[in-house]
């Protein structure tokens, strides 16, 4: 027997987040990929996680800390 993931569930701040990366210019452009219109960006490759985990704790109103696991995926331009 398999179990369904619930197609229904919103996300939580405590959720693995997955983030595309890809660069632009001089800068990271950052997405989380469930969460539209959580974008934001970096200037070097090492404050990624840190942005991102401060835009996604933005997004739910929440406290950084509070912010689940990132899972970075980076992508070519296109």
């Amino acid at each position: 027997m398999s179990l369904a993931p619930d197609t229904d569930a919103q996300p939580s701040v405590s959720d693995t987040h997955h983030l595309t990366v890809v660069r632009s210019g001089k800068w990271w452009a950052i997405k989380a990929d469930n969460l539209p219109g959580c974008h934001t960006q970096a200037r070097r490759r090492a404050k990624i996680e840190v942005t991102a985990r401060d835009a996604i704790a933005l997004w739910f109103d929440a406290d950084e800390a509070e912010v689940g696991p990132l899972v970075v995926n980076f992508a070519e331009p296109g």
